[in-house]
């Protein structure tokens, strides 16, 4: 499975700035062009868009340090692709979960480009059409590569339009698809209805959720997003390295330290901010102060109107922070 063959083309790399989120924009209306194959059009426009940018990291860290060993650099690679993951896929809370396909489509191509990275430190070619097989069998879409090649002949490479087009049901349908690319939810076979449904639930509780009580959603998916980006990362690592360490940090797991780290604060702040806003809707009640409904009409309005207040200010933040 060595570089060599022909790239996918046709688009230009991105410079090494541009936020997966923006990328995740352009993406979305191939992926409203052509639902059926949606895992296809997200790993063709991954290894288009993000093969330049994988083989310019790993050129970047190996300058930094040539004294690296192959199981420092892989270690390296999953720990920057996990930081990428949370940081960039879960950008979106409270009124701003309605942008859910963005936040997957974000956090999908940031473990896209964490598995080209680590077919670069393989030896392969990241801008190569057959890691779009490769892409496509680490996330569990065909059993084998030449399974995936064998169907990419019949998916067109660059499908234009499809913004609005898409029947909701379809879309909700593409939704659970990519939380299940992303281990958010198990793989489900269609004709189980009984296992979409208690697969589904989660994700349908946490969206509702975090309409009333925004940012949740946003360590939330961190949590989760750490825990799937690092079994992708080992499993990535098995596929294109056949006998080396699966683990991370092989004998040195330890040092995946920012990660975990990571993800005890977005636990936290799952909790914190499940607190703030019921304190504050318990402190008004407290004060006997009567806005509408009386009691509970008063401590759901608080409670709504400080989530949502606090969800405007971190989305601001974040929009500030990316330009």
């Amino acid at each position: 499975m060595n570089g060599g063959g022909p790239g996918t083309g046709g688009e230009p790399s991105p410079r090494p700035d541009e936020s997966t989120v923006v990328e995740a924009q352009a993406l979305l209306p191939m992926i409203w062009a052509d639902p059926r194959h949606m895992p296809e059009q997200l790993a063709f426009f991954a290894v288009r868009r993000f093969g330049p940018r994988a083989a310019g990291y790993v050129s970047r860290r190996r300058q930094r340090d040539p004294l690296a060993g192959e199981d420092a650099l892989r270690r390296d690679v999953i720990v920057h692709g996990t930081r990428l993951t949370m940081a960039d896929g879960a950008v979106l809370g409270g009124p701003f979960v309605v942008l859910m396909p963005v936040s997957f489509v974000a956090a999908l191509l940031s473990q896209a480009q964490m598995v080209l990275e680590l077919a670069v430190l393989a030896g392969h070619d990241p801008c190569d059409e057959r890691r779009v097989a490769d892409l496509l069998v680490l996330q569990d879409v065909y059993p084998s590569a030449e399974e995936a090649m064998e169907a990419l002949r019949a998916v067109e490479r660059h499908p234009q339009g499809g913004r609005g087009r898409v029947p909701r049901r379809t879309r909700w349908s593409l939704i659970v698809r990519m939380a299940e690319l992303l281990g958010i939810v198990g793989k489900m076979e269609k004709s189980d209805w009984v296992r979409q449904v208690i697969s589904t639930a989660p994700i349908v509780a946490l969206f509702l959720v975090g309409m009333v009580l925004p940012l949740i959603w946003v360590p939330a998916l961190a949590v989760l997003y750490r825990k799937n980006t690092l079994r992708l990362g080992a499993k990535a690592v098995g596929y294109y390295t056949p006998g080396a360490d699966a683990r991370p940090g092989g004998a040195r797991r330890r040092r995946l330290h920012v990660p975990r780290t990571a993800g005890l604060v977005a636990l936290l702040r799952v909790v914190a901010l499940a607190v703030v806003p019921f304190g504050a809707a318990a402190a008004v009640a407290a004060a006997d102060v009567r806005l509408a409904g009386g009691f509970w009409g008063t401590a759901g309005l608080v409670l709504v109107a400080v989530s949502l207040l606090a969800a405007g200010v971190w989305f601001a933040r974040r929009r500030s922070r990316g330009r």
